[in-house]
């Protein structure tokens, strides 16, 4: 089946399928990810600010990566060239992709996780394959969580614990049987189900390609969860890792948590039904997290303190509060940092909406540097001083963020 691959603010119509039948389908599901429009008498699909994978009823894919316009280059490479760095994007990321609504059951462990091994980056592979591939990596390392849970029996032999009275009780006339308990381990945990459900969810449909794995038979047993209970599951797999040695918890906690967000980027149909592999990712919050992870890379060696959303008071009657995307402070300096996924090539190109959003933001946390931080596939692009009519006390840059090579273009 044919795989379709697009880019953010293409147009799929009905003629980019091979199932007319697929089109009508991802018009009656009303995703984020689209805006249905109606054009010269046909109707259409906009593709808004998302990547990733949509599953289609006839079996096919729609692929969703992330554009950033390039003069002369053909589909193939352009194809070739973004696979492989929104790659290594959704790599460093995917910690971050977790719900906002579970902000501290990470910050409450006592454990430390480990940063995940990084996957095989292959240009050649679509976003589902490469997917694949980093799941079944990590479903490798992964030691599934056991437990003892207690079996209550009445058979004709003997097996662990005679439990008197229910023997006196069942078994009077039928003297060649004992009611007995035993304790066996059982896989049924809520960490092995979050793991399951993500196999049977995300992963399921592309059993068949040569990269995935055989499910062992143990994992036969255990169940998979309702979408509404999912919070409830990564609570308790958090809690059932704390009973685990440390480093086998580090390993676990990061590969349950990769599972954990790959469920919570599903989009269900219409219908309520999941057609795997289907899984999006908002591209702005995406980039803005990949961009405040390698600064804290960039910067790690002097002594600067990053905070990522740091709220300040604006206003008292309302209780209006401001947070920029980054907040970075050393002993001498305080950098602020706004992070747009936009196109933005010069000074020329920034928009009065977002030059508004950086002046607040300087001003209200009285920076000594304002950055906006852009997107780039130049590595030959530099940081730009901004220039004002009249003189500031905060120095303001344009910062060009080479997604490439995933670093920040600074200063020569």
């Amino acid at each position: 089946m044919k795989a379709i691959i697009t880019f953010e603010h293409s147009y799929l119509t009905a003629a980019d399928f091979d199932d007319g039948q697929d089109f009508d389908w991802l018009i009656e599901q009303n995703f984020d990810v689209f805006r249905i429009e109606r054009k010269q008498q046909r109707w259409q699909l906009k593709v808004r600010h998302y990547i990733g994978v949509i599953g289609l009823p006839s079996g096919g894919q729609v692929e969703i990566l992330p554009k950033l316009a390039q003069a002369q280059i053909t589909h193939a490479h352009e194809v070739t060239q973004t696979r492989q760095w929104v790659q290594q994007m959704l790599t460093a990321v995917w910690q971050a992709l977790l719900p906002k609504s579970l902000p501290n059951l990470t910050n409450q462990r006592l454990i430390n996780p480990l940063a995940p091994n990084p996957p095989p980056i292959n240009h050649s592979l679509s976003l589902s394959e490469w997917l694949q591939a980093y799941f079944w990596q990590g479903f490798a390392q992964y030691v599934p969580n056991q437990q003892y849970q207690q079996f209550e029996q009445n058979q004709p032999y003997l097996q662990g614990k005679l439990l008197i009275k229910e023997q006196l009780q069942h078994n009077c006339h039928q003297p060649h049987k004992f009611y007995h308990q035993s304790e066996n381990f059982v896989m049924d945990t809520a960490g092995n189900r979050l793991v399951k459900t993500t196999i049977e969810r995300v992963i399921g449909s592309m059993a068949s390609s040569p990269l995935s794995s055989p499910l062992p038979p143990q994992w036969q047993a255990v169940g998979s969860v309702a979408k509404d209970l999912y919070d409830t599951l990564f609570s308790q797999a958090l809690q059932e890792l704390t009973a685990l040695p440390s480093l086998l918890a580090q390993r676990n906690y990061t590969f349950i948590s990769f599972c954990y967000a790959l469920l919570t980027l599903q989009q269900a149909s219409s219908q309520g039904q999941f057609l795997t592999p289907t899984w999006l990712v908002n591209m702005p919050f995406a980039f803005e997290k990949w961009v405040g992870r390698k600064i804290q890379q960039q910067f790690a060696a002097q002594n600067f303190e990053l905070v990522e959303q740091k709220r300040q008071p604006l206003t008292v009657q309302q209780g209006l509060t401001i947070k920029p995307d980054i907040w970075l402070k050393s002993a001498d300096k305080l950098i602020i940092a706004d992070v747009k996924w936009k196109k933005t090539a010069s000074s020329n190109d920034i928009s009065l909406a977002d030059m508004y959003q950086l002046l607040t933001y300087a001003s209200e946390f009285d920076a000594d540097e304002a950055w906006l931080v852009v997107p780039t596939l130049s590595a030959q692009l530099m940081a730009q001083q901004i220039e004002f009519c009249q003189p500031k006390k905060t120095r303001f840059y344009l910062i060009p963020f080479a997604v490439t090579q995933g670093c920040l273009n600074l200063f020569l």
